[in-house]
């Protein structure tokens, strides 16, 4: 065989774990400046917030279910 020494390893990785932490990260300092702002906070401000952290979980929500398809297709590739 001409290629003995190529090893190919096709065990499903965390691809996009490092990208949810960070998400995940940026997510929980966001809620906690929302919490911290108060009563009087500028309404524009709260609405800015609320909707980051909308956009944030929905983001993460489809790193989740990319890192998933990333699996499955290893393992469909493991079973061929």
């Amino acid at each position: 065989m001409a290629y003995e020494n190529v090893k190919i390893n096709l065990e499903p990785r965390p691809v996009l774990e490092e990208l949810i932490t960070d998400l995940t990260n940026k997510l929980l300092a966001t809620k906690s400046v929302l919490a911290d702002c108060g009563e009087y906070a500028d309404p524009i401000l709260v609405h800015s917030l609320k909707a980051d952290i909308k956009l944030l979980d929905q983001v993460i929500e489809r790193c989740y279910a990319q890192q998933e398809l990333i699996n499955l297709r290893s393992q469909i590739i493991n079973l061929n």
